[in-house]
This record gives C-alpha cells, structure tokens and sequence, in this order.
C-alpha cells in the first residue's frame, strides 16, 4: 500500500508539474474528463440562408464543424460512408498508426465494430465519440448501440438516408420501422430534425447530452427550409424535444403533430385547415417526455383530442401523443425502388393525407 501512495504522490507531482506549463491543456483535460461542454455552442453555428436547399445531412455536416472547432476532444468518423454521410471533421486528418492525433476514424465496412469501437472510446472517459452510417443499418449496430443506453454513454450517432425518401435505392435501404425501434430503446435520445435550422439544434442537444447516447436521424433528400418559424424556436426548439411550431389564430380545433422530412406536410395541411390548427414539432419524443408537465400541456393541451400525426414511418408509438382518438398518417408496408418524392405520394405521406385525416375526426 505504501508503495502504491509513493507511486500516486510522484504521478500527481509530475501532472501538476505539466498543469503548471500547460494551462490552457490542462483546462480543455479537466473539462473533458468532466464532460463540461460549452453553453453557447448555438451560438457558434451560423444561420443558414433564408433561401438554402439542403438535405438534413448535409446541414449537419455544416453544423459539425463549428462544434468541431469547440469540442477539440470530440472525434468522427464513418463505416466507410463519409462521403455520403458528410460527418468528416474538416481539418481533423485521418485518425492512423502514423497519425494518431487524427479526428476522423476510417472503420470500414462494419457498422457494429464502430459502435462498440465508440463505446470503448467513451469508457475511456475522455473523449466524445461520433459515428455514422446509413439509419437502416442502425440493425447492424443495435447490440452496441444497447449497451451505450445502458452504460449511459454519450456516443452521438449520425445515421443518414433516414426514410423512404431514399428513393431509388429500393426498400432494403428504406427505413421504415427502424426510428421507433429505437425510440422504445430505453436511455437513448432519438432525434429526427425538420430542416437545416433544427439539424443546428440537434447537434448541441446531442453534445450536451453526456449521460447516454443520441441518434440523429438525417435525411439523403432536399428539405425546405421552414421559414415561417422562428429561427431561434426552431433550433432551442429541438433541445425540448417539441415545440409549437405554427400556433392557432382562433380556438384550438386540432393539433396536427410532426417531425423531420414531413413537418412541411403539416404546415401546409395547417393552411387548408384553418385558424383553429396548431402544428407541433416532435423532433425528439425522449426530450418532450422529459419536461415538466406544465410545460407539455401548454404544447399539448388534453382539452385538444382532435389530434392528426404524419412521419414516414410506422405509426404506432405516435399513439402515446393522438391518443385513442386520434389518427397518424403513417407507413404499415415497406418502401418502393422509385425517386423519393414518388414513393412519399404513392405512401401517402403528403399534406393530403393529412387533410383527409383530419377530416374525418
């Protein structure tokens, strides 16, 4: 025991020595360990124009850098898909034997490896851990995945081609179950952002949650830019989970719910229902779940039963938010090999549908 305590005096000399030459080090070290990450990292993410077309991934790889910039402990990489996944920390180099001071690891064609591979990094307890694939793979990774929910580790997974907007890469590679599967998964939070400003948002929710991991669920397709929403409750909007994003002129008729490619389809069925719609954003049911009571029925008012929900998927967990009198707009089959915006109508996944749906309430 005393040899133990000789040899722990003499490390704690020898870091103290090296805190002393290198505070500015010694500060990010100490930060990191404590997994403190910057308030005001929203801040450092530029807006994006008024006019931008942008598929979700690629707003999240503009949202990645200034994040990057701020995190030096926060490290990417990629199972074998950078260039469509867009999560390359630019300037970061490539994480190799010979560079080992890389930020961006090459894991190759092997989804679970990374995961568990994130896993080990964030057991090691300094540095935060990112990595992407495509979101239907998320199959190939769940085990990993698991145990980072139950460890409460802070891994940040950046799964793109996030629906059946995939288009023409068929049905194989169109999620349609794999968002609410993992959205029943205990301790993870499950974020599918609308538009670019959202994608901002859920990129500094997924850094400052540090006690379990986060799945962004990125879009491969154009998504317009909803300007009618605020930009600041659009990207503070996402670190409550839901948010009101068109509110009622007159009476509170019906709530029409939403989140990623499809909250345009509510805002535009919102139009054609009159002053009495209110449209709630839901790019995170984990985050909604978690605020105060108070705060979920100022959104989502149990006095409002005519409820209508729309996303690209399977419908049953949006049950929890309609209730038993309402309807989702939703996937019960699979996708389609066709473009994207073909298989979204012939799904039924447009404004539409909505309208019908909530007609018949």
């Amino acid at each position: 025991k005393k040899e133990l305590l000789a040899e722990y005096d003499r490390w704690e000399k020898t870091y103290n020595g090296w805190r002393k030459k290198n505070a500015d080090q010694a500060k990010q070290l100490e930060a990191a360990i404590d997994r403190k990450v910057d308030v005001d990292l929203l801040s450092k993410i530029p807006e994006f124009p008024k006019d931008a077309k942008l598929a979700t991934r690629k707003a999240g790889s503009e949202a990645l850098q200034p994040i990057a910039q701020a995190m030096p402990v926060l490290i990417s990489g990629s199972a074998d898909l950078h260039g469509s996944t867009l999560n390359y920390i630019k300037d970061g180099g490539d994480f190799t034997r010979e560079t080992p001071s890389g930020r961006n690891i090459r894991f190759g064609i092997r989804e679970h490896g990374m995961c568990a591979i994130m896993n080990g990094i964030s057991y090691h307890g300094i540095f935060r851990a990112s990595g992407a694939t495509s979101l239907v793979f998320t199959d190939y990774c769940r085990a990993s995945i698991r145990l980072a929910a139950l460890s409460k580790l802070p891994n940040i997974y950046i799964f793109t081609h996030d629906s059946i907007g995939v288009g023409e890469d068929g049905p194989t590679h169109e999620p349609v179950e794999t968002v609410s599967s993992v959205r029943v998964m205990p301790q993870i939070d499950v974020i599918r952002p609308a538009d670019p400003e959202e994608t901002a948002g859920a990129f500094v929710a997924a850094v400052h949650q540090t006690d379990g991991p986060t799945l962004i669920a990125l879009t491969r397709q154009v998504v317009p830019i909803l300007n009618d929403v605020d930009v600041r409750l659009r990207r503070e909007g996402v670190g409550r989970g839901g948010y009101i994003a068109k509110k009622e002129k007159g009476k509170l008729d019906l709530i029409i719910m939403s989140c990623g490619s499809e909250l345009q389809h509510a805002l535009a069925a919102a139009k054609e229902l009159g002053d009495g719609t209110r449209v709630v954003s839901m790019p995170c049911f984990e985050r909604f779940n978690r605020q105060s009571d108070k705060y979920r029925e100022e959104v989502l008012p149990k006095s409002c039963r005519k409820r209508v929900a729309i996303e690209a998927g399977v419908t049953e967990i949006w049950y929890q938010y309609v209730g038993l009198d309402g309807k989702v707009v939703g996937l019960h089959e699979f996708g389609l090999s066709a473009p994207g915006a073909e298989v979204m109508k012939e799904r039924g996944i447009d404004a539409k549908h909505v309208v019908e749906a909530a007609k018949s309430l």
